[in-house]
């Protein structure tokens, strides 16, 4: 008798979105504070207690026969100076604490419209001012691959978050470098868009040209699909890799008017000289050492004259304590090197000052794009730090300026670690709208690349906390934390010291956050 075919194995179901959720949520629970291995990561701020409901509405949807979106139950985290309908905004400052949204910024609503899933607030330099991770609201943020280590900044959180693998994607918004130098340093990928081609709508406005909003991602592939929900006109085939870069011409960018560009240590000169020979096998031809003279990549305080108006204008629409950027200023609850008349000043209108950083900006955007076409340029090649991998100290080698101070879209991507084990970065810059053009020549030198090797594993201390409970203790440690340093520089409140504060408040007797809740239930709003 002829034998049968054996039965196929049935297919083992995808777990649900509200599975997928819960897991995220137990690992940030479990890692995100834990001190075994040093300082805490500290990359959220706030978790969102909606996550789960927000799951089981899209697993109702999907067995309802609902088309799944582009970032189907994607676990997003997205940065603390972003209003979302169902958590607190802050900008990481102890003033704002509380400050409740009525609606989500538009960067916010098209994540969640594609299907993704925020899964929390993450912690960034108070008001985006800074590359160091540290804020009033939540204290200090570790490196993804050594907490002891500066996070970069501002948005430190988001890059922390993709970094150590507690979210593929996160929402964070770029100053000067405030999204690509925290993403090499933690070993991931972003761009910095053209000035004004993603709305800034729901983003708490520091300066006209610095509030540029964009993405974390782990890689250059779901970094251009989370573009593509964030922008409609977004150009999805331009930003594939291609084959090769046979006719893709670009340039080391060596110096920018003053600003020498030039590696200052052996790591980064190593990692750029990768770069090179990695585009060079790819088949584009690289340029070394070129000049341009002129540009005027100074970013002072004019950039963010008059932004006091419009945070007023937006902070007016939210109930809660602080109503306007005077009362924030008054609050005595700022940065310690900031006077409440400094604050005022900082943020006051300036229209002479504003059109001189217009003009600035219009004639460093004008320079280099006519070198980029004089000598048929697809990119500039620039290290983010010159200095190469994050350290303890803050860089004052960064090059962020080029590009903020231009307009002009820059991708950024880790290229190698160090002897060290930190990631040393690569920023590609190019003409106005050519974002999609960037994402694929960085897709091509991440495919050369390689698999950059993951962080090594945070070692808890403990059991992990609750939802409730992270998000209980991480407002007293920023308020801890500002209360050690007050009167004392920011850049006081080093990692060992963060450590020993972190440790005091989860072994507290008494302290609630150390019971382990049901995660599967969703919450209740």
């Amino acid at each position: 008798m002829a034998m049968l075919p054996a039965p196929a194995a049935a297919a083992t179901p995808a777990p649900s979105c509200v599975a997928r959720i819960t897991a995220v949520q137990r690992e940030i629970l479990h890692r995100n504070l834990a001190t075994g291995s040093g300082p805490p990561l500290n990359a959220f701020q706030q978790l969102n207690p909606y996550a789960l409901e927000q799951a089981a509405a899209l697993d109702r949807a999907r067995a309802a026969g609902a088309p799944a979106g582009p970032l189907d139950c994607l676990p997003v985290a997205v940065k603390d100076n972003f209003a979302s309908a169902d958590q607190p905004m802050a900008a990481g400052s102890l003033a704002l604490l509380g400050n409740q949204p009525a609606e989500d910024a538009e960067a916010v609503a098209r994540l969640r419209a594609a299907g993704a899933i925020v899964i929390g607030k993450t912690t960034m330099d108070e008001f985006a001012f800074g590359i160091r991770g540290l804020s009033g609201a939540a204290g200090r943020v570790g490196n993804a691959y050594d907490p002891w280590l500066g996070p970069g900044g501002s948005s430190s959180g988001s890059a922390v978050a993709v970094g150590a693998g507690f979210v593929p994607l996160a929402l964070g918004s770029d100053n000067c470098g405030s999204l690509r130098l925290p993403a090499v340093y933690n070993g991931a990928v972003t761009l910095r868009s053209t000035q004004g081609r993603f709305s800034s709508a729901g983003l708490l406005p520091i300066g006209f040209v610095n509030g540029t909003p964009g993405l974390i991602a782990r890689d250059t592939g779901l970094l251009a699909r989370g573009l593509a929900v964030l922008d409609p006109t977004w150009q999805a085939e331009r930003a594939v890799a291609p084959p090769d870069l046979r006719g893709r011409r670009l340039a080391v960018l060596a110096r920018a008017g003053d600003q020498d560009l030039a590696p200052t240590s052996e790591a980064a000169a190593a990692a750029l000289s990768q770069a090179v020979d990695l585009l060079r096998a790819a088949g584009a031809e690289v340029v070394e050492a070129l000049v341009l003279p002129g540009l005027d990549t100074r970013l002072g305080p004019a950039f963010v004259k008059g932004s006091g108006r419009r945070i007023d204008a937006q902070l007016v629409r939210y109930p809660g304590s602080r109503r306007s950027w005077d009362d924030i200023c008054g609050s005595g609850r700022l940065p310690p090197e900031w006077t409440p008349a400094e604050c005022r000043t900082l943020m006051a209108s300036d229209p002479a000052a504003e059109q001189r950083a217009r003009r600035q900006m219009a004639s460093n955007r004008r320079l280099l794009e006519q070198a980029l076409r004089a000598q048929r340029l697809d990119g500039l090649l620039l290290l983010p730090d010159r200095r190469g991998g994050a350290r303890r100290d803050p860089s004052p080698a960064i090059t962020c300026m080029v590009s903020s101070t231009s307009g002009l879209p820059a991708v950024a991507l880790p290229l190698a670690l160090d002897r060290r084990g930190m990631p040393v970065g690569l920023e590609i810059l190019g003409a106005s709208g050519g974002d999609e053009d960037l994402v694929a020549i960085a897709a091509v030198l991440e495919a050369q690349r390689g698999p950059l090797p993951p962080p090594r594993a945070v070692v808890p201390a403990g059991p992990p906390l609750d939802l409730a409970g992270h998000n209980r203790l991480v407002p007293l440690l920023g308020w801890q934390a500002w209360k050690s340093r007050r009167g004392e520089a920011l850049g006081d409140l080093d990692p060992a010291r963060f450590r020993r504060l972190t440790d005091d408040l989860l072994n507290r007797p008494g302290d609630g956050g150390k019971s382990i809740l049901d995660l599967t239930t969703p919450a209740s709003p």
